[in-house]
């Protein structure tokens, strides 16, 4: 299963993540060779993290959160775990520290059989890195632009999305 974990960062995150960051960043690209993380990144102005990570279950996953690096620095002070039930892999990772200036999408779909078509479809144009559908029905989609205005009205002209139950935040895909 893939679920997408949104970490709130302690208040002095971004004075205190570099000495543990290329622990951190080692930590999550093995994740990544192994096949158990997709994505992470921070938000630029360091008040959250989002991780995408390939688990069997909810147990594994409660060992990855507790073993992560920033989480055992104090760096991470809660989690939020959603589980994507229908997911586009992302068609080519970047390299590690990439540090890619995307766009977090989230909101419901007007017609999820059209947004998913849509998704499919901005990824193939090289507008989407990859997204999904939570189990309560909402999506979530990481757009290929630093501007939220631009990566909503995509998805808007694409189909199947309602604009106006969006919400856009930035997004700085590491890996």
């Amino acid at each position: 299963m893939i679920v997408h974990v949104r970490f709130s960062c302690a208040a002095d995150y971004n004075e205190r993540r570099l000495p543990h960051r290329p622990a951190h960043l080692a930590q999550l690209a093995q994740l990544r060779a192994d096949g158990r993380v997709v994505a992470g990144g921070p938000e630029p102005d360091g008040s959250a993290a989002h991780i995408f990570y390939r688990v069997a279950d909810r147990a594994e996953l409660e060992r990855l959160l507790d073993d992560n690096v920033f989480q055992q620095a104090g760096l991470f002070v809660a989690r939020h775990p959603r589980e994507l039930t229908d997911f586009l892999e992302p068609l080519a990772p970047p390299p590690v520290d990439a540090g890619l200036e995307v766009t977090l999408v989230e909101g419901a779909p007007g017609d999820r059989a059209k947004a998913r078509a849509s998704l499919a479809a901005l990824q193939q144009q090289k507008r989407l890195a990859f997204g999904g559908f939570f189990t309560d029905g909402t999506a979530l989609a990481v757009v290929a632009t630093a501007s939220a205005g631009e990566a909503i009205g995509w998805l808007g002209t694409a189909g199947g999305w309602d604009v106006s139950h969006l919400r856009a935040r930035a997004w700085s895909q590491t890996l």
